[in-house]
């Protein structure tokens, strides 16, 4: 995959046409046969720069029941076919609930951290000058592409995505709240399943809170 990564990058480059187009790819979200949203995944990729977009909606019956939204964003620097997040925006929103992160790195380091609301208990982490972390979405592209292991910060929580030797899972390990005494792991695995010609995956499924969610190319 890092031989990928590297030949990908080399043809990406190497025409203006190429330069100017973005990678698109629509999803369903489903859990236990109901669909109850749709995402939206977005990645550019030129020389030495990425992007990445991801925009999600309910969708479905239950939306009279349960609406929530959100975007995230992840913009970084590319370096010997390495990965180097700049910045990651995320919001997030329900019928009565509004989350919005900020992170900011420099040269591998996480230099600050924005969350509104902002949080009111200590943190348990020092997660400032945390060296070597990645925002989630940069995370998921490096391990798409290198198929290598990704420490993780997502403003709530750092942890490990480990790729295991179980066929397409990424085991989430080394899990720490960083605003809350407990170490209770939420999201427990992904299942990612890829075309080997393609970037973005085909359909993705995760563990999350002891539940399965399935996305599902449209």
């Amino acid at each position: 995959m890092k031989l990928f990564f590297s030949f990908f990058l080399v043809v990406f480059i190497s025409t203006q046409t190429l330069l100017s187009r973005e990678i698109l790819k629509e999803y369903s979200i489903q859990t236990k046969g109901v669909t109850i949203g749709s995402l939206t995944w977005i990645l550019k990729i030129t020389e030495n720069k990425y992007q990445i977009s991801v925009n999600l909606k309910n969708k479905g019956l239950l939306s009279r029941f349960y609406r929530f939204s959100g975007s995230y964003e992840a913009l970084g620097i590319i370096k010997k076919n390495r990965l180097f997040p700049t910045s990651y925006v995320q919001n997030w929103q329900t019928s009565n609930k509004k989350k919005y992160v900020e992170l900011k790195f420099k040269d591998s380091v996480l230099e600050n951290m924005v969350l509104n609301p902002k949080e009111t208990e200590f943190a348990r982490v020092q997660y400032k000058k945390l060296e070597g972390y990645k925002d989630p979405l940069s995370s998921i592209l490096s391990i798409l592409l290198t198929k290598a292991q990704s420490y993780t910060i997502d403003g709530r929580r750092t942890y490990l995505l480990l790729p295991s030797n179980e066929g397409n899972k990424i085991l989430v390990k080394e899990y720490v709240n960083i605003w809350a005494d407990h170490q209770r792991n939420d999201l427990e695995y992904l299942e990612i399943y890829q075309d080997e010609k393609k970037i973005l995956p085909e359909k993705i499924i995760i563990k999350f809170k002891g539940s399965l969610f399935y996305l599902k190319k449209i």
